[in-house]
């Protein structure tokens, strides 16, 4: 369950990044990838994460 966290965070947040450098420089696949990044860390990595906060809590 860590790893698998981790990962997706390490994951998500790289493809938010770059999205993001992309959209900078205007260059083509920004909106896509900036859009899966964002999505990616709404809808995997925080449910992913608060539930592995509240099993090490517990």
């Amino acid at each position: 369950m860590k790893k698998i966290v981790f990962i997706s965070g390490a994951l998500f947040s790289s493809l938010t990044l770059i999205g993001i450098l992309f959209k900078i420089m205007h260059w083509p696949g920004a909106t896509i990838t900036f859009a899966f990044g964002l999505t990616g860390l709404a809808l995997i990595y925080i449910p992913f994460y608060a539930v592995y906060k509240y099993k090490k809590d517990k």
